[in-house]
């Protein structure tokens, strides 16, 4: 009994391993419109969160680049121009 037992702990484990590896997601580039999307709907979020001047392009970049890497993009190095 106590083998069964334990065969089946074994197994479970390493079933759960297999099944925890993440699997590499392979990125793409982010069409310029969908990046422009984007863009507008941080420029509101920055608004809402009344982010202050000095620090609105860093706001704005790290927000696009969320959004982008949830959505498996490469993230942007510079913010394009609308």
């Amino acid at each position: 009994m106590k083998k069964i037992l334990f065969a089946g702990l074994f197994l479970t484990l390493f079933s759960s391993v297999s099944y925890s590896e993440e699997s590499q997601v392979e990125l793409k580039q982010a069409p310029k419109e969908y990046v422009l999307a984007v863009l507008k709907t941080c420029q509101e979020y920055a608004v809402e969160d009344e982010i202050e001047k000095d620090e609105l392009a860093k706001y704005l970049l790290s927000c696009v680049n969320d959004e982008l890497e949830s959505e498996d993009y490469f993230p942007i190095k510079v913010l394009p121009k609308i």
